[in-house]
C-alpha cells in the first residue's frame, strides 16, 4: 500500500516542501538576528562590567562630599559607562515599580556592595520618558541605554549607564544591513530549492527537444514527481509508437520499391525491341524517370542520413564547395561569409540538404549567392537567386512531397518534387528551420537558420 496522496513525490508537494523551506529559513533568519541585537547589542548586566563599575563608583561618592560628586561621577565613566549624580532621582522615575525580571540584577549589585537594604532600581528605557534626564549624557540622548540607579548613604543617587553596542553604526543602518541580509539569504535559498524542483521539468523539455530533431533519440528517464513520471511514461509510449510507425512505413515503402523495380527492368527490355525509335525514346524517358522518383522516395522514406552520427564540421568549406562545384559546371556562384564557421551537425545529410537548395537556385534563377551570418544563438545560411520566385500562397506547399510547381513536369527541370521536403526534414532534424521569401530586387531567398 502506497503512501496517501498528500505525501507522494508530486509537484504540489514539492512546491509546498520550498514554501514550508523558505518561511522556517526566514524565522531563522529572523530568530537569529533577533539574538544577536539582544545578546550582543543589550547584553545581560553580569556580562556588562557594570557590576564593578558600580561597586567602585559607588565607594568613591559615598567618601566624597557632594559638591565634588558631579565631576566624580563624569571621570567614573569611560566610554563605554556612565556615571551622573542627581541629588535627587528625578520624576517619575522615582514611583516607577521594579520591573519584572531585573530581580536578580537588583540582588547581585546589593551583595556587591555589602548592604542589602540598598535602595537599587533598574529602569527599562522604554517605559521612560523620551526626555528623562537618564537618558542624556552631556547633552546628547543615549542609545537605547540599560540603567540602574542606587541610593548614597545622605540620600543623593547615583546613575550608572551603559550604552547600546553599535558597532559605530546608527540603528536604522544596523536594521537596513539585518534586512538586506536576510533578504540576500531569502533569494538564494529560494532560487536553490526553485531550481531543484525545475530540473525534472528541464530534463523533460531537452528530451521532447530531442526527439523532435531526432526520432531515433533514447527514451526519457523516468523520474521526478509523480506527475512528470506520468508525462515522462505516456511520452515514451508515444515516442515508441512513432517509432514503430516510421519503421511500418519505411519497409513498406522499400517493399514497394523492391518490387516496381522488377516490372520496370521488364518494361524497359520490352522498349528496347520498339521499332519507333521516338517512341522507344518516349519510353525509356519515362521509365528511368519512374526509377529515379522510386529511389528518391526510398531515399526520402528511409532517411539514411539521419543515422549519421554528428561531428564538427566547417560550414564555410561545405558550402565553399558547393560554389566552386557550381562555378566549374559554368554557373555563376559567390559565397560571402566568415572564412571558418564551426557546426556540430551530419556532413553528409547537411550536404544533401544544401546541395538540393543550391541546384534548386540554379535551376531556376540561373545563379546562386550564398551568405553565412550569426542569427541569435546560432548561425542563418540564405541561399538566393535571381528567378521568377514563389507566390506566397505556395511557399509552404512546396515542401510537400512530389509537388512541384514548374508545370510542364519535365524530369530536367521539375525534378522529383521531393529536394525542398528532404532539405526541410534535414534542417529541422538538427534544430533548425528553412522559409522561403522572395528578394525585392526579384528571385527567391532561402533562410536556414541552425541553432549553436
Amino acid at each position: 500500500m502506497g503512501l496517501p496522496r498528500p505525501f507522494r513525490d508530486t509537484i504540489a508537494l514539492r512546491l509546498a516542501l520550498t514554501t514550508l523551506a523558505t518561511i522556517l529559513f526566514m524565522v531563522l533568519i529572523g530568530t537569529a538576528f533577533t539574538l544577536l541585537n539582544s545578546n550582543l547589542a543589550r547584553p545581560p548586566l553580569e556580562h556588562t562590567g557594570l557590576l564593578n563599575e558600580v561597586g567602585v563608583g559607588l565607594r568613591m561618592l559615598d567618601a566624597a562630599p557632594p559638591e565634588r560628586r558631579p565631576a566624580l561621577a563624569d571621570a567614573a565613566g569611560n566610554g563605554d559607562h556612565f556615571v551622573t549624580w542627581f541629588p535627587t532621582l528625578p520624576e517619575p522615575q522615582a514611583g516607577m515599580p521594579v520591573p519584572p525580571g531585573t530581580e536578580p540584577a537588583i540582588d547581585d549589585l546589593r551583595n556587591l556592595l555589602d548592604d542589602p537594604n540598598r535602595d537599587v532600581r533598574i529602569f527599562r528605557t522604554r517605559a521612560m520618558s523620551p526626555n528623562s534626564p537618564l537618558l542624556f549624557h552631556d547633552g546628547h540622548r543615549l542609545p537605547d541605554p540599560r540603567i540602574a540607579a542606587i541610593q548614597l548613604h545622605d540620600g543623593s543617587w547615583a546613575v550608572f549607564t551603559i550604552g547600546e553596542r553599535n558597532w559605530g553604526l546608527s540603528r536604522p543602518a544596523r536594521h537596513l544591513i539585518t534586512i538586506a541580509i536576510a533578504l540576500v539569504s531569502i533569494i538564494l535559498v529560494t532560487l536553490a530549492s526553485t531550481r531543484l524542483l525545475a530540473r525534472p521539468i528541464e530534463h523533460f523539455t531537452g528530451a521532447a527537444e530531442r526527439f523532435g530533431r531526432d526520432p531515433k533519440a533514447a527514451p526519457i528517464a523516468e523520474s521526478g514527481p509523480a506527475e512528470l513520471r506520468r508525462a515522462a511514461r505516456a511520452f515514451n509510449g508515444m515516442q515508441a509508437s512513432v517509432q514503430r510507425f516510421i519503421e511500418d512505413r519505411t519497409q513498406m515503402v522499400a517493399a514497394i520499391s523492391h518490387d516496381l523495380r522488377t516490372p520496370i527492368t521488364r518494361l524497359r527490355l520490352r522498349a528496347e525491341f520498339v521499332e519507333d525509335e521516338e517512341q522507344r525514346d518516349r519510353m525509356l524517358g519515362d521509365l528511368d524517370q519512374m526509377a529515379e522518383m522510386i529511389e528518391a522516395t526510398l531515399a526520402f522514406a528511409r532517411d539514411d542520413a539521419a543515422s549519421e552520427p554528428p561531428t564538427a564540421l566547417d560550414l564555410t568549406s561545405l558550402l565553399e564547395s558547393m560554389v566552386d562545384e557550381a562555378s566549374d559546371c559554368g554557373h555563376e556562384a559567390r559565397y560571402d561569409g566568415p572564412a571558418h564557421r564551426i557546426f556540430q551537425g551530419r556532413p553528409v545529410a547537411l550536404r544533401r540538404a544544401f546541395g538540393n537548395l543550391v541546384d534548386n537556385a540554379i535551376k531556376y534563377g540561373g545563379a546562386v549567392e550564398i551568405t553565412l551570418g550569426e542569427s541569435g544563438d546560432g548561425c542563418q545560411v540564405t541561399i538566393a537567386d535571381r528567378g521568377p520566385g514563389i507566390a506566397a500562397t505556395d511557399r509552404e506547399r512546396v515542401f510537400a512531397p512530389f509537388v512541384r510547381l514548374e508545370g510542364s513536369r519535365n524530369r530536367d527541370t521539375g525534378g522529383t518534387g521531393l529536394g525542398l521536403s528532404i532539405a526541410r526534414s534535414i534542417i529541422r532534424g538538427h534544430g533548425g528551420e528553412i522559409l522561403l521569401e522572395n528578394r525585392p530586387e526579384g528571385g527567391l531567398c532561402v533562410s536556414v537558420t541552425l541553432p549553436g
